[in-house]
């Protein structure tokens, strides 16, 4: 049985896919664009041999549009890497080392362990490898091959010069171009995993870590003031009507918290309880009267489960940042507040 993805595994995917498919489709429309120069190249110094060859790979490079249509991007790896082996061993041998075709190995090598990490086939580093190796004894053998035997075409000076400096730019593009996707594609990885790191993964909000990351953000939290909330009686839920149920519950009131204190921060510190962090309100008794409104929108809330009528409350305790407060003694003074609350009868807004 196929093994369900979560919906963040989902958009990473979806995201890996459409990263792949572009580079593919950018790197074969160079690819053919580069082999249509050759046409013109070849049949103008009537080298024929590596002409009719360099046609055939038009046509290689038109039907892998076919290719990545199906998104067969790993066969599509494959299909080039041979293609690059044959064309610059033909090219080598008839025009001869010193045109450089040899240098597209070299880019090859950068290729391979690029296509290895986007590849699912699960080949891993030995596949990158054994590439390399096969590069390199390719270009080894033709340069050996070159000091015994003569090309079969008698190329002119400023074609060789022109092959050998036009083969130099292409393979330190190629390399370049890669890598800047490459790297590109790590720090948008890297800001999605933060990013991801730091949002609670049932309810979409802020999670502890992003709290404390907050916390080292603000320089000076003389201003701010601190609610810590919880869903009064909420094991209840789990245990009556099942962890569904209270999965339900949690992202409703997390969705109406994150409505009402769009512009303030808002995080799920865990299990059950939210913290709220503002310096927008004047006073305690301001930001009170926000809570307020936010306990009594939870308790309007009606749910239905197993044909039950259910509706639930929150209790607030709230904490204005103190000089010389820790950020563990903030949260926890405010907490104190709400076990008070929750002693004089739940429901209610301490400060």
């Amino acid at each position: 049985m196929q093994q369900q993805l979560s919906p963040s595994e989902n958009r990473k995917s979806a995201s890996r896919q459409k990263s792949i498919k572009k580079t593919c489709y950018t790197a074969n429309i160079v690819y053919l664009f580069v082999h249509v120069l050759y046409f013109v190249l070849f049949l103008v110094t009537k080298t024929w041999v590596p002409f009719f060859v360099n046609i055939g790979s038009i046509v290689c490079y038109i039907l892998f549009f076919l290719v990545l249509r199906k998104e067969k991007f790993y066969l599509y790896a494959l299909l080039c890497g041979n293609h690059f082996f044959a064309f610059v061993t033909v090219c080598t041998i008839y025009m001869g080392f010193g045109s450089g075709f040899c240098l597209y190995l070299i880019s090859l090598c950068v290729v391979s362990f690029i296509t290895t990490y986007f590849s699912y086939k699960g080949i891993g580093m030995k596949g990158s490898i054994i590439w390399v190796g096969l590069s390199a004894a390719l270009y080894l053998g033709l340069y050996i091959s070159s000091r015994f035997t003569s090309p079969v075409y008698a190329i002119p000076q400023w074609l060789e010069i022109f092959l050998f400096s036009f083969h130099s730019a292409a393979a330190f593009l190629f390399v370049a171009a890669y890598l800047v996707f490459f790297v590109n594609y790590a720090k948008r990885l890297e800001k999605r995993i933060m990013g991801e790191s730091r949002t609670d993964e049932l309810t979409q909000v802020n999670n502890r870590y992003a709290l404390y990351d907050f916390f080292d953000s603000v320089e000076n939290k003389t201003d701010y003031y601190l609610a810590l909330f919880d869903i009064d009686d909420f094991k209840l839920i789990n245990d009556k009507y099942g962890h569904v149920s209270g999965d339900h519950v949690l992202q409703q009131v997390a969705k109406i918290a994150d409505g009402l204190f769009a512009d303030a921060f808002f995080c799920r510190y865990g299990g059950e309880e939210f913290v709220i962090i503002d310096n927008k309100p004047s006073s305690l008794d301001e930001f009170k009267q926000q809570l307020e409104a936010l306990r009594k929108a939870v308790s309007d809330l009606e749910f239905e489960f197993d044909g039950d009528k259910v509706h639930l409350t929150i209790t607030i305790g709230v904490s204005k940042f103190e000089e010389g407060f820790s950020n563990e003694e903030w949260i926890s003074f405010a907490d104190k507040k709400m076990y008070q609350g929750k002693g004089s009868g739940k429901n209610v807004t301490v400060i």
